[in-house]
């Protein structure tokens, strides 16, 4: 049904949150506490610094408005083609869909996996 380095990218996501689980329960602090003010504001410049260069990834370069909103747009695009060639395989009937199946289950879980993984990883938080 699914050839090992499917089942491995499919698997590979959690048992990389489980080691990090077991990592942060039995070798790391729980977590760290400033004890000093420059301490908590230089942990707070360090995480609006990654989340200003996570929003700036891809979008650095100079260039027109458009050709930017067409980069920013070429991973949605690629999902949808290759989810619609998924879908078309399957309803005109072609018997070796093996390639396409494995691909968009990659895209799947891209596109739905990974934030169902985020939002449990959020609630076990809590």
């Amino acid at each position: 049904m699914f050839d090992p380095l499917s089942l491995l990218a499919a698997l590979a996501p959690l048992l990389v949150e489980g080691g990090k689980a077991a990592i942060s329960r039995w070798i790391a602090p729980d977590t760290f506490k400033p004890s000093t003010i420059e301490q908590f504001l230089a942990v707070r410049q360090s995480d609006a610094d990654l989340f200003r260069v996570m929003n700036e990834a891809g979008g650095t370069n100079a260039s027109y408005p458009w050709v930017e909103a067409i980069v920013r747009l070429m991973r949605p695009g690629t999902a949808a083609i290759v989810m619609l060639t998924w879908a078309y395989q399957h309803a005109a009937g072609v018997l070796d869909t093996q390639g396409v199946d494995n691909f968009a289950a990659a895209v799947g879980f891209y596109l739905f996996a990974d934030r169902t993984l985020f939002y449990a990883r959020q609630g076990l938080k809590k």
